[in-house]
């Protein structure tokens, strides 16, 4: 519960700061509408059959392209004011700072996923298939960008505070993210497809997930006091002490 507790907090700050500025929501939102359009010019023409085959790559690389954007400025309000050692040395639960990010990303791409779903049902017929299994579909999209952010979050933690971060993470996180985009791909394919063995294919997805955010729980404290550096790491733990001695 104290752990939920600090995540919580950690998520209300920092959806209370967008919501005052808007700059990653308007970004993130106005980037999806563009690849929407882009992907409507270049393949509007194509037959039915092949628009179904084309559109779960749509879906996906508009996913891939947008987080790897929010992911870019999650940690940007801590590399601006220098706070990360600040951040490390308070009372708060490393994984707490972790789940909360992942929060905020997951939304952030659950919000451009409700704009970019409805686009490609408007402007390609075969996409209204997806208004067939609207549960499925909100399921889909909700374990694909759980994943997808799992990975990221815990890479853009990494490179927080390192220069040339935007190009270090879209070479890491493209690779990385590869096995839970194909999943959704074919996720996303056999639910256009109506086929059989779709909620299968989620509940791999979703066993995929929960590796994931284990594996993301279980690096990140190393990664983000890595990224903090070694000076400001050994800061951190001398005021957590000094603090924890204090309150004892």
């Amino acid at each position: 519960m104290h752990l939920l507790r600090q995540t919580i907090t950690l998520a209300r700050n920092d959806l209370r700061q967008e919501a005052r500025r808007l700059e990653l929501v308007l970004t993130a939102g106005f980037f999806t509408l563009v690849v929407v359009v882009m992907f409507a010019l270049s393949f509007f023409n194509l037959d039915a059959e092949v628009q179904r085959k084309a559109i779960p790559g749509m879906v996906w690389l508009c996913i891939a392209f947008v987080g790897a954007l929010t992911l870019s400025r999650v940690f940007e309000r801590e590399r601006e004011a220098n706070t990360l050692t600040a951040l490390l040395a308070a009372p708060v639960d490393r994984l707490a700072i972790y789940l909360s990010k992942l929060i905020v990303t997951v939304l952030i791409l659950l919000m451009c996923s409700a704009l970019l779903v409805p686009g490609l049902g408007l402007l390609f017929p075969s996409a209204e298939v997806f208004a067939a299994d609207p549960l499925a579909l909100a399921v889909l999209m909700a374990l694909g960008c759980l994943g997808y952010a799992a990975i990221g979050t815990l890479f853009a933690a990494g490179l927080a505070n390192g220069s040339g971060k935007n190009v270090l993470l879209s070479v890491i996180l493209y690779p990385l993210t590869t096995p839970i985009l194909l999943f959704a791909l074919v996720a996303t394919q056999r639910l256009l497809e109506g086929h059989r063995e779709l909620w299968a294919t989620l509940g791999q997805l979703a066993a995929l997930d929960v590796a994931l955010i284990g594996v993301g729980c279980w690096l990140f404290e190393v990664v983000l006091v890595g990224a903090a550096g070694p000076s400001e790491g050994a800061q951190a733990r001398r005021v957590r002490a000094r603090s924890s001695s204090t309150a004892s």
